[in-house]
């Protein structure tokens, strides 16, 4: 028996992923894979699409050396055999998977199951009328996505880790389509974006739309409403995180240059943690942990790709 056969593969939920940045899609075929699952994003006449990238024939993973071919075919880099893209006629055919394409960010779902959604397909596509999207980080990460996006939610760590002076309120609620939220206040000095200076009361508004993925708005400030999209897909050995920033329509090029090496920074400081952080210990958890909990609850909710 081999390594790849005995190595546990992690359960994936049927909520959004973000799959990829824009940067990462330059070519006609590109190849992922969420934990053991491989996953082929086609360029196909200016949109993306993703589908399972197993060849059904022998295995080869279709998104390394395949060739679409008009749409509906591509063809296996393994014995040229052409599979079929999607729904339709014919034994050798690979599934195609719904897709939210952002621009800076592309996102996609393995379940057509609504309850799975919370919302984010909205939230998203009212996102990208008012704002554009572009990709800031992307890391391999030694932990599971879910302790990457429960940090959204861990407070106690924005002042020893990002070293925030002070946190002002707090509420945790669940959201109208049932996404997961926590509101509080960054008591900083104005960030670099920010005109005049001083110390400012910053808005922090985290939304997880799923185990993977949380939204963050940063203040409401002159500058506009800025956000952060956080995503972690599983890979061998812990995940790979991706974040990608959102700034209003027509912002100085300064705010995104800001926010993009506000987050780069703030992965760093996240990163010399998670790199070296026991999972498995035994956890005592308090009252300041309330916010966490919420979020375990919440993602426990969620169903396996699929069901």
């Amino acid at each position: 028996m081999t390594a790849a056969t005995t190595t546990k593969q992690p359960v994936l939920h049927g909520g959004w992923y973000l799959l990829a940045l824009g940067t990462e899609l330059t070519e006609p075929v590109t190849g992922f894979a969420l934990g053991g699952r491989a996953l082929a994003a086609v360029r196909d006449q200016g949109r993306i699409r993703v589908f399972d990238g197993t060849c059904p024939h022998r295995g080869a993973h279709l998104g390394y050396g395949g060739r679409v071919i008009d749409g509906r075919v591509i063809v296996c880099p393994f014995h040229g055999k052409r599979i079929g893209l999607g729904e339709g006629p014919g034994r050798l055919r690979v599934r195609e998977h719904e897709v939210l394409d952002c621009g800076g960010a592309v996102f996609v779902r393995l379940t057509d199951a609504a309850r799975a959604d919370h919302g984010f397909d909205r939230a998203m596509k009212e996102l990208i009328v008012t704002h554009v999207i572009v990709g800031a980080v992307t890391g391999q990460v030694s932990v599971p996505p879910e302790i990457v996006i429960e940090n959204a939610f861990d407070i106690d760590h924005f002042p020893a880790v990002h070293l925030v002076p002070r946190l002002v309120g707090l509420e945790v609620a669940v959201g109208g389509d049932g996404e997961l939220t926590i509101t509080t206040g960054f008591r900083t000095k104005a960030p670099a974006w920010e005109a005049g200076g001083g110390e400012i009361t910053s808005r922090f508004f985290a939304r997880a739309f799923s185990p993977s993925l949380v939204v963050t708005d940063l203040g409401t400030s002159t500058a506009g409403r800025n956000v952060v999209i956080t995503g972690a897909a599983p890979a061998s050995g812990g995940c790979v995180a991706r974040i990608a920033i959102a700034v209003p329509r027509g912002s100085p090029d300064t705010v995104a240059e800001a926010l993009i090496a506000g987050a780069r920074h703030a992965f760093e400081q996240d990163l010399r943690v998670w790199q070296h952080l026991d999972v498995g210990a035994p956890a005592r958890l308090d009252s300041r942990d309330t916010p966490v909990l919420a979020f375990r609850a919440f993602c426990a909710s969620f169903t396996a790709a699929g069901d």
